[in-house]
């Protein structure tokens, strides 16, 4: 496991209160039963933090998985962030009711990595139709700020998704345009579908 993998997951962790910190990993599912039970969490939290530390880099945790935690971190307190609403709009007549969940994230993913480079995105499905997005910004001269990070909670058959207030104001832009261009692609695809099943 990386350095930065290794501080990204330390941080977040240590941003968790301990009373959630057993729910939020095992939420998280990276880490097994019976790894989390040779955790002490009685002990102070840089301990305990070390420890979890030393399973993630056993397992060989990724800044995907890092991420996924960082996502799951946020759902729990998602009421500590402030959300601005998109509303995807469809041309007359568009029919966007079929919907790939799969195709969703990697239409998304591609079609933000071409308008900016250095960006990284995440995603977790949740049980309520939702796709959480994490995107952490770069530059075209620097990595991605993995502490920075913009969250955007899109319910799939609803024309609306919300996105965390970010401290880069200048992705709020080239983020509308992907969800424009999403919905594009997605109502090329389902009309394609359809022609090739009449």
């Amino acid at each position: 496991m990386d350095e930065t993998v290794a501080e990204f997951i330390k941080r977040t962790i240590l941003k968790i209160p301990l009373n959630e910190l057993t729910t939020i990993l095992k939420a998280w599912d990276f880490l097994s039963e019976n790894q989390l039970q040779t955790v002490n969490f009685r002990q102070r939290k840089e301990s305990v933090v070390q420890h979890l530390i030393h399973l993630c880099e056993e397992k060989r945790a990724s800044l995907n998985d890092a991420a996924l935690l960082d996502i799951i971190y946020t759902q729990f307190h998602q009421h500590q962030k402030v959300w601005d609403v998109f509303q995807m709009s469809k041309g007359p007549g568009e029919d966007v009711d079929l919907f790939d969940m799969k195709q969703f994230k990697n239409s998304f993913k591609k079609i933000l990595q071409r308008a900016l480079k250095n960006v990284t995105v995440s995603f977790r499905e949740t049980e309520e139709n939702a796709v959480w997005i994490r995107i952490a910004w770069g530059t075209q001269y620097t990595k991605p700020n993995q502490y920075k990070p913009t969250y955007v909670v899109y319910y799939s058959q609803t024309p609306y998704a919300f996105k965390s207030s970010s401290t880069l104001r200048r992705n709020t832009p080239l983020l509308g345009q992907v969800w424009n261009k999403l919905l594009q692609e997605i109502t090329l695809d389902i009309t394609e579908m359809k022609k090739a099943y009449n």
